[in-house]
C-alpha cells in the first residue's frame, strides 16, 4: 500500500547524496553506494523515527494504559520527533549519507 511512497523518499534520499558526491566519485561507486544507502541504511533509520521507532513522538513504549510513550522519559512531558511530511529523516540520512561519500 506505501510501497511507491517509501519508494520515492528513497530515491529522494539517494539524489541527495548524489549532489553532495557529484564528480568526486566514480560512477560505479555511486551505484554500489546508492543500492547500500536504500536498500540497508534508510529502511532502518526511517523505523526509528516513523515507524514507532525509539526516536518516534509516539514511542516504542506503551506505558501500564497502553499509551505509547517516547523512550527519553516515557512520561507526559517527553516528546519525540516529529517528522512533518518525512523531510527530516530523508534529508538527515542524505546528507550523512553524502558527507560520508
Amino acid at each position: 500500500e506505501g510501497w511507491f511512497f517509501q519508494w520515492a523518499f528513497t530515491g529522494a534520499c539517494a539524489t541527495i547524496v548524489a549532489g553532495s558526491v557529484a564528480e568526486r566519485t566514480r560512477l560505479e561507486a555511486y551505484f554500489v553506494y546508492s543500492i547500500v544507502l536504500t536498500t540497508f541504511i534508510y529502511p532502518v533509520v526511517v523505523h526509528w523515527g516513523w515507524n514507532g521507532g525509539f526516536l518516534s513522538a509516539w514511542g516504542a513504549y506503551p506505558d501500564e494504559d497502553g499509551v505509547p510513550r517516547p523512550l527519553f522519559q516515557r512520561d507526559s512531558d517527553s516528546n519525540g520527533m516529529i517528522d512533518f511530511a518525512g523531510s527530516g529523516v530523508v534529508h538527515m540520512v542524505g546528507g550523512f549519507s553524502g558527507l560520508m561519500g
